[in-house]
């Protein structure tokens, strides 16, 4: 069965690593790396689709090539999916959407704050962002805040 995830780590924060140099110590060719290098977070995404018969196996050698390549690599989050990449991205985009007007109280509203730069967000708009994983998570990070205040002001 082939498996689709995304595992999500943490780096010290003297670590710089380049992400061709890590590509490079992992075999196989069904991955694709987001934010090393980019990301003064140290926090970066990798995206696996793997073949095998326990996800639990899968992901567990997955998260070993990582840690053999980065060392210093903390795992900090793990998503599981049935759909190839693409299709999620799609799906995860139309779920930020949907929390933004959940967040801000309507589409009108969730628009305008995604096309506004945002100082959370480094000044980018939220829109830019929405393109990669990491982006994505951002700006889900931004919204559920906003959600808690609104929530805790009612």
């Amino acid at each position: 069965m082939l498996h689709h995830f995304t595992l999500t780590f943490q780096l010290p924060d003297s670590a710089a690593v380049d992400a061709a140099a890590v590509a490079g110590q992992m075999p196989g060719s069904d991955f694709t790396i987001e934010g090393l290098g980019s990301n003064p977070s140290g926090e970066f995404s990798i995206h696996f689709s793997r073949e095998g018969a326990s996800v639990t196996q899968v992901l567990e050698y997955a998260k070993s090539q990582v840690q053999q390549a980065i060392p210093d690599a903390q795992l900090v989050g793990m998503d599981l999916s049935e759909e190839p990449p693409a299709q999620s991205m799609v799906d995860d985009i139309s779920k930020l959407v949907l929390h933004a007007c959940n967040a801000l109280g309507s589409v009108d509203a969730a628009q305008a704050w995604l096309a506004t730069p945002n100082p959370d967000l480094e000044g980018l708009t939220p829109k830019a962002l929405m393109i990669n994983a990491e982006g994505r998570t951002q700006v889900s990070r931004v919204l559920t805040k906003l959600l808690a205040r609104k929530q805790g002001a009612a």
